[in-house]
């Protein structure tokens, strides 16, 4: 125990001796290498904030917004008051030639010229871009515009690394896999394009469009390519990096933004502005003139239409200057005086010439129709019947239903004696009345008796009336009492007697019979025997039928 409690007197009379000493080593060692220090402590900087934010995320936040907020705002507020200058001075020259382009620009836009004014000052300029190494956070390159001064750039750089490291470790615990693409405060964007070990953050004033994002890219992947692996084993040692070849790459996203209309203000000739001033104005000279024939057009076929005497006949017109050509048959002269008469009422026309031919055996399309319609009325008054039409100068359409093929027969001949028919096109469908019935047997007979007859002659008067030649379908079923031999002969000869029958009262259909030595599909041959042993006359309704 006293061997122990004098190891520790001595260790704390040995750390009282050498702490003074060591401290003096340690601040003579801070004053003379500094900077080998700082380039020590740099590549653990960046990991020392990223577990800062894992554990105090708000605190990091509510930290660096004052200080972001401050060096952004700068960059915002210059940039207005480019851009309120740029605007005063276009306004002032009002009566240059640039400004009456700009006019004609914003009225073929449709938009105002405050509007057109404002897209042209607010033209995507790159103020600075700064290289980042991902890692670390440290600057590895920046390059600045002469106007625009970036103080402090590698705290920028520390505090871009620590948002984007932020974000992405916030995206990845949502199972998503995507990168901080931009930064934006109020009409400036911090545009950030990464790549493997390190990102570029580039400063952007006004409106980035497509082509500022390709020139970042391109730029990024050729430092990737020349610088890629000094880059990827950078230590903190920037002795390792050229960085006279990266600020060239860099300065190059500068030099693209220039508008190429800086470059040379050359005086050009007021022709260059007037001649497709002068183009625009004969193509709407000439789309307004076709407005107008269009529109005299419309009337001239209005105008026919609403004359009965003119309507049935076919007229081309066509409307070229304000003058109108006319085209097409009538029977006589009248009608082409008629149309001669309505058409020079219509205002805005210069000349009518009127082209009409008078063709004097020309039937007239009114009394054609009229014939047409007389004719269908007597056949439509039959059962079964149902024909409409459409007439449309020598050529008519027929469609609807008929009884049987020889009315329909009898209907294309009539109106092919109508004159003024040429053609005809027919889509009538041959509907056949239905004659299905269902003929009974007393148990045992194969005679018929007057229910069974009287049932016969509706249907024979059926056949006659809509003169049907299709051929006949007799189904004879049994009632099962007895052999099925027996039953077989029974409606052979109850078959028989039907065919009989109906020849006797002038029936000359073909007959197709089918017998069953059962009842009928759903019959109770014993709860209703008179129905299981009936007889089905049907027509046959196809071949496949039988």
């Amino acid at each position: 125990m006293s061997q122990n409690k004098q190891t520790m007197h001595e260790e704390e009379a040995l750390e009282g001796a050498l702490s003074p000493i060591v401290n003096k080593l340690i601040d003579k060692n801070f004053e003379n290498s500094g900077d080998k220090i700082a380039t020590q402590i740099a590549p653990l900087i960046g990991g020392a904030i990223r577990e800062q934010i894992k554990s105090q995320k708000d605190d990091i936040v509510d930290a660096l917004y004052p200080v972001m907020g401050n060096m952004i705002s700068k960059f915002v507020t210059k940039s207005f008051e480019e851009i309120l200058n740029k605007i005063n001075d276009q306004i002032q020259n009002g009566l240059s030639i640039a400004t009456l382009k700009r006019k004609i620009k914003a009225k073929i836009k449709g938009v105002s010229e405050t509007e057109l004014l404002l897209e042209e000052s607010s033209e995507a300029k790159i103020k600075a871009v700064l290289l980042i190494h991902k890692e670390s956070g440290a600057l590895l390159c920046k390059v600045e515009d002469d106007n625009a001064t970036l103080s402090d750039a590698d705290m920028l750089a520390s505090m871009m690394t620590a948002i984007r490291s932020f974000v992405n470790e916030w995206v990845e615990s949502n199972d998503k896999f995507q990168e901080l693409g931009e930064i934006e405060y109020g009409g400036n964007k911090i545009i950030i394009e990464a790549s493997g070990y390190s990102y570029l953050a580039v400063i952007v004033e006004g409106a980035a469009y497509t082509k500022t994002y390709e020139k970042i890219r391109a730029a990024l992947e050729k430092i990737v390519l020349s610088h890629g692996k000094s880059i990827q084993n950078f230590q903190g040692n920037f002795e390792t990096l050229d960085k006279e070849s990266i600020e060239q790459e860099l300065k190059s996203l500068l030099l693209e933004t220039i508008p190429l209309e800086v470059e040379t203000q050359k005086k050009k000739s007021p022709l260059l502005f007037l001649l497709p001033l002068l183009l625009l104005l004969y193509i709407a000279y000439v789309f307004y003139e076709n407005s107008i024939d269009t529109e005299l057009q419309e009337s001239i076929y209005s105008r026919i239409e609403a004359t009965p005497q003119l309507l049935p006949f076919k007229f081309t017109v066509d409307v070229d200057n304000k003058v109108a050509t006319i085209k097409g048959r009538v029977p006589f002269e009248y009608h082409k005086k008629l149309l001669q008469k309505e058409l020079q009422s219509i205002s805005g026309l210069k000349a009518i010439h009127n082209k009409v031919r008078v063709v004097p055996t020309l039937t007239d399309p009114l009394q054609v129709s009229a014939n047409i319609a007389y004719l269908l009325q007597g056949f439509n008054l039959a059962k079964n019947n149902n024909i409409r039409y459409d007439f449309d100068y020598n050529t008519l359409k027929l469609y609807g239903t008929l009884a049987n093929k020889q009315t329909k027969e009898r209907l294309l001949n009539a109106l092919k004696k109508i004159q003024g028919i040429q053609k005809i096109q027919e889509n009538i469908i041959i509907q056949q009345p239905n004659i299905d019935t269902n003929l009974y047997f007393q148990r045992g007979a194969t005679t018929l008796d007057s229910a069974t007859k009287e049932a016969l002659l509706k249907v024979i008067k059926s056949i006659k009336e809509n003169q049907i030649t299709t051929p006949l379908r007799l189904t004879a079923y049994s009632d099962m009492v007895g052999s099925k031999t027996i039953n077989r002969e029974l409606a052979k000869k109850r078959v028989q007697s039907i065919q009989t029958f109906l020849e006797e009262n002038g029936v000359s259909n073909s007959l197709v019979s089918q017998i069953f030595d059962t009842p009928p599909p759903h019959v109770d041959a014993v709860k209703d025997p008179k129905e299981a042993r009936r007889i089905t006359l049907t027509l046959k309704k196809s071949k496949s039928d039988v």
